[in-house]
């Protein structure tokens, strides 16, 4: 006790040196994690449903052929594939959501159950403003759910 008494200060300055190091590392762990993937276990068996290149490839390939469709690409982001497919200003929401729904032709039952599917469609001009479209299709559904339909409208300002 004596040796506390007479170095106060030095005493302090160690205990508020040990809880700034503590309120660090509370603070490091907090804001960085434990090093836990951002997907959790989600992604658990993904290597066993895994969409091929050639799926991807024979995918886009088809959805060109459409008439109307001007450009495709994909993008897998954790469990969700993403679409994104451009048509040309004459086809209708009823022939672009057809379109999108041929790219389930290209994934098997497994796939299927795994992944969700969500699909952009957009128009090449895009001052119509009926587009863009969305669609999806969760994991566990038969088939996609689309945004709610919008009419074209015109800009009363200009």
């Amino acid at each position: 006790m004596k040796y506390i008494k007479k170095n106060k200060l030095t005493v302090f300055i160690i205990v508020i040196f040990v809880l700034i190091v503590i309120l660090g590392a509370y603070l490091y762990n907090l804001f960085f994690g434990s090093g836990k993937e951002s997907y959790g276990n989600r992604l658990d068996g993904i290597e066993e449903v895994e969409i091929t290149e050639d799926q991807y490839d024979d995918m886009k390939t088809s959805l060109k052929e459409n008439e109307g469709v001007t450009e495709v690409s994909t993008r897998l982001q954790g469990k969700i594939v993403n679409v994104t497919i451009t048509v040309s200003d004459d086809v209708t929401k009823d022939n672009a959501k057809k379109i999108a729904n041929g790219i389930l032709e290209f994934l098997d039952e497994e796939q299927l159950k795994f992944y969700d599917i969500q699909v952009f469609v957009k128009k090449d001009n895009e001052e119509l403003n009926d587009f863009p479209i969305i669609g999806y299709k969760q994991n566990n559904e038969e088939g996609f759910t689309w945004t709610k339909d919008r009419q074209v409208t015109t800009d009363e300002t200009e």
